[in-house]
Order: structure tokens, then sequence, then C-alpha cells
């Protein structure tokens, strides 16, 4: 997990942070019921997580947590139809979280990505170090492709 940041958090601070992202996740998930949304599918190629770990998956252009949960290296869940809109064009924050650890391993870049096309699967495939994107001048720790 090179191109993550690392964070270690107290127990306390890990468990207040959990509970509030938690919070913000229950509160999403909560809104898609009166929205249209669609079940998507993400496969995660190139990462060995830790045996207690949960993802996280937050969206910029809804600003919210999509997913939280166990992490398994291809996941299913629901997402607002909005995220389909401007060619499903979005940035994500994805973070491991090791719960035995209190550990954060977080990838967030500044690249943007075709993540979201109905009825395909959007697949991210970690970098074993972070690369420099001429496009955006930035550094970039995934990539992403859709089949």
């Amino acid at each position: 997990m090179n191109a993550f940041n690392s964070q270690k958090f107290s127990q306390a601070d890990f468990i207040y942070i959990q509970e509030d992202l938690n919070s913000q996740y229950i509160s999403y998930k909560e809104s898609i019921k009166k929205k249209p949304s669609t079940e998507v599918t993400m496969k995660f190629h190139n990462i060995i997580s830790p045996n207690t770990s949960n993802i996280e998956i937050y969206s910029h252009k809804v600003s919210n947590y999509l997913y939280i949960g166990p992490y398994e290296s291809t996941l299913s869940f629901p997402i607002h139809d909005l995220l389909f809109e401007d060619s499903g064009i979005d940035s994500l924050v994805i973070s491991i979280v090791d719960k035995k650890d209190s550990t954060s391993h977080t990838i967030e870049q500044e690249a943007t990505f075709e993540f979201w096309k109905q009825n395909k699967t959007t697949n991210i495939w970690f970098l074993p170090f972070r690369n420099y994107d001429e496009k955006t001048g930035t550094s970039v720790g995934y990539t992403v492709s859709i089949n």
C-alpha cells in the first residue's frame, strides 16, 4: 500500500471518526431510497488488505460516502443515478481501514476518471507507487477501467 497515506489513530479518536462516517453513510443510504438509483459493481486490483479491514469509498461528485463496509475485492452497492451524469466522471477517496490496528490507509487524487457507467463494472487498479500524471500535473495512485 505504498501509494496510500497511512494514519494511526488513538482508540478513542478512531471510534469517534468511524461513528461520524457511518452516520454520514447511513444518511446517504436513506437518501438513495428517495431518488433514482442503480446497483454498481467495483473490482479492486493489486491490493492486499488487512484481514479485519473495512473499505470506505467517498465521491467528490456527491460529497458523500457511497460505501462503507467490509473490504472485498468485488463490491456491489447502489448509487444515485446523478453519478452517471457528465459521462460518469468522478474523483474518489478510497480508505482501507484496519479496525484492529485503528489505522486508515487512504488514497486520494485530483485526477478524475469515468467511474460510473450503467451495467458496467468499474475496475480500480492500485499502483505500487504514486506516479506523475501529465494530464493533471499531479500524482496518481490508482487508475480506472470500465468493462
